[in-house]
């Protein structure tokens, strides 16, 4: 019998004496190749005693509080003869009581993984701290975004994708979209404003960042291999422009006073630009607050808030000059912290002066403070914060998009190092293990492999306009895969969190020139297909998931430039672009790879990619799944101590002269039985030599 240890918070459980703990392993199950699995045990309990009281903060009593947090799973390890076997977490399930005292408690153990998405929790992409990654928000930092390293070394660039307009090139001049012309010419002043773009995220810094956040390494060798490190995500999180329009994505920016006029009391911290009422006797006052506020060459909206302890309490949308009143504010705390905001509605510097401000306490209409401005102050637009533009997605979610994408196995060595493989290099780096001695030849089941009769690889629905016109068209969206079997069976589903961009090239239609036909001008448009009602021909603006793409400098259009608008009116003529689409080069369909999971027509190339993601990352899984030399062998095995520390789900066993696949493993840690499932290693069929074998006999057991 082997020693079995069990740890909570590098606290050692008492077990019962005849306590048999069993652990089931696996990495990749064939019935549900989707999903990330990890190691768990079934349930298990362990004695109420003294020690494990101490340990569980005697949970089962409700009159102790700020004791055992049993919401939480704990950090745990598992040691067998006194040597690390696992690491992961324990779930508290149940206590019994007998006789009115705690007898035993209940748990699960789970790997390492199930830790990973603990720490995830609910957030999303946008609460990761992307600042690195912060630039400036004007016509020629976006202009450089067009150019190879000019933004963050190449991990952002600003792609040709439309949040808004429908782009068109070349139109005549009578033409009803020739406000959306994006061509270079002489002639007109159209194009695309620097206030379009939006953009581009290289996923290795999103990684990073999540790494950063939660304390944990992600590794590998895929990780940092092409065209993995060419994926970008579109920071495309609010419908319409970045900032254009957008009044919610400004910050407020601290009014900074810098005169205090009569009358007193005066309460206002001019350092800090605070008013704190202290001093004041009663509770849970009313204030109103008087501002006269000169904007003298802003034209467009702008926003006055009040803000307690640096949370909005009220606020009023403003243009120009303005005197007025905040109404009722309540002081709930006389220590509370009141401050006043400005924001602009547009990412552009704004100048402004309070002439005065006036703090007066309700309760006898009594003046706490008088301040107001001496010189103009001006708020000069915010950075392009990359962490407030992530798309609405879970950061758990987002990983596990990338895993499915690209069929990726997530191995733990420790509570926060993880190595990620795609199942081929995972399983070529698994060790050829002999269990001819271990293997228990007198029961083993042969079983035909649960199959599904239908398998679909999908992207979300997308209500784009090219997409939906396409999926309509279809019987599969593009980018999506499906294969129907005729046999009986379910139907598996393995679908990314993502949207599948279509991306066109535009037409050039000559109306500046005589040039007619297709350019190199490859542009997304996120409207939908139906008409927005406050404009003409243009259609409505549209979010949808997030959308991944490849991302390579460079693209050449000389032949059909574009024009860059910046915050001047000023235009540019840009001749060189980065490739953004779907397929990961523009040098040609043999070294292209593609985010489509089967080979759709590239809309650069007008032809199929093969190297999508099926053919890439699943096809021989899923081709010696559905094989018919394909089985499924249960059966059990004693384990020696060294076996069990050693072994590895990637492992082959060999056994009675054949390789076998480990699929999942129950094994007791204190006797080291072990059912195993095992799927034989389906090689490609050798050259014969000598007599074919019979195909009605099977291996012989020993």
């Amino acid at each position: 019998m082997n020693q079995v240890d069990i740890y909570i918070d590098n606290k050692r459980l008492d077990l019962f004496q005849d306590e048999q703990i069993n652990l089931n392993l696996i990495a990749q199950n064939y019935k549900d190749p989707a999903k990330v699995h990890t190691d768990f045990s079934q349930s298990f309990t362990v004695p109420a005693s003294q020690t494990n009281n101490a340990i569980f903060k005697h949970y089962y009593r409700v009159d102790v509080f700020g004791g055992f947090d049993a919401r939480l799973r704990q950090d745990s390890r598992i040691e067998i003869n006194a040597l690390p076997f696992r690491t992961g977490v324990v779930q508290l399930e149940s206590i019994e009581i007998k006789d009115t005292q705690p007898y035993a408690y209940s748990m699960t153990f789970y790997g390492d993984v199930v830790n990973l998405a603990d720490l995830f929790g609910e957030d999303y992409l946008y609460n990761l701290d992307l600042s690195g990654l912060d630039h400036d928000y004007n016509g020629e930092t976006i202009k450089s975004g067009f150019n190879q390293d000019a933004l963050e070394g190449g991990n952002v660039f600003y792609p040709l994708m439309s949040p808004v307009r429908n782009w068109v090139y070349n139109v005549g001049a009578a033409d009803p979209q020739h406000d959306d012309d994006i061509s270079f010419a002489e002639s007109h002043d159209h194009g695309i404003h620097y206030y379009e773009l939006k953009p581009a995220v290289k996923v290795t810094k999103i990684l990073e960042a999540i790494e950063d956040k939660y304390g944990i390494v992600l590794t590998g060798s895929f990780l940092t291999s092409s065209p993995f490190t060419d994926l970008y995500l579109w920071a495309h999180r609010y419908e319409g422009y970045m900032y254009e329009g957008q009044p919610t994505a400004m910050a407020y920016q601290k009014v900074n006073f810098n005169h205090t006029a009569a009358p007193t009391p005066d309460y206002f911290n001019l350092s800090t630009d605070t008013f704190t009422p202290e001093g004041v006797t009663g509770s849970g006052d009313i204030y109103d607050i008087y501002f006269d506020v000169d904007i003298p060459s802003y034209t467009d909206n702008y926003y006055l808030a009040v803000l307690t302890n640096g949370v909005v309490v009220a606020e009023q949308l403003l243009n120009g000059p303005q005197t007025g009143t905040f109404l009722d504010i309540p002081i709930t705390n006389y220590f509370d912290s009141v401050t006043l905001g400005i924001k602009p509605t547009t990412n552009a510097p704004m100048v402004y002066q309070f002439q005065q401000c006036i703090f007066t306490r309700d309760t006898g209409s009594q003046v706490q403070a008088n301040v107001d401005q001496t010189l103009t102050a001006t708020y000069q637009g915010t950075k392009v914060q990359v962490s407030s533009l992530m798309p609405e997605i879970k950061v758990g979610d987002f990983l596990s998009g990338i895993i499915k994408m690209h069929n990726l196995v997530m191995i733990p060595s420790s509570p926060t190092y993880f190595t990620l493989h795609t199942l081929e290099a995972w399983y070529a780096a698994g060790t050829d293990r002999n269990y001819q001695d271990y293997i228990d030849n007198k029961e083993v089941n042969v079983n035909v492999p649960e199959l599904n009769r239908r398998i679909e690889f999908d992207y979300q629905d997308t209500e784009q306009i090219l997409g939906y016109q396409y999926q309509r068209a279809n019987s599969t969206g593009y980018g999506d895969l499906r294969a129907d079997f005729n046999f009986d069976g379910g139907e598996l589903k393995i679908e990314l969190p993502f949207e599948q961009p279509l991306f066109e090239r535009l037409t050039d239609y000559g109306g500046h020139t005589t040039s007619v036909g297709l350019t190199n001008v490859l542009v997304y448009k996120s409207q939908t297909r139906e008409f927005d009602n406050d404009y003409p021909n243009r259609f409505q603006a549209y979010v949808g998931a997030p959308v991944l793409i490849y991302g390579e400098f460079s693209l050449d259009i000389t032949a059909n430039p574009i024009s860059f608008i910046d915050e001047s009116d000023e235009k540019f003529q840009i001749n060189e672009v980065w490739y953004a689409n779907v397929s990961s080069t523009s040098i040609g369909t043999g070294p292209a790879y593609s985010t489509n999971w089967g080979a759709d027509i590239d809309p650069f190339y007008l032809t199929s990619v093969n190297k999508g993601l099926y053919q890439t990352y699943w096809k021989d899984y899923i081709e010696d799944l559905y094989s018919t030399n394909r089985r499924v062998y249960r059966l059990s095995a004693v384990l020696p101590i060294g076996e069990i520390l050693k072994l590895k789900l990637n492992d082959k066993l060999i056994w009675n002269g054949t390789k076998w696949i480990i699929n999942s493993v129950q094994l007791n840690l204190a006797t080291g039985k072990a059912q195993l499932e095992l799927l034989n290693d389906i090689q490609p069929a050798p050259v014969p030599i000598g007599p074919e074998p019979d195909p009605t006999e099977g291996p012989t057991p020993a």
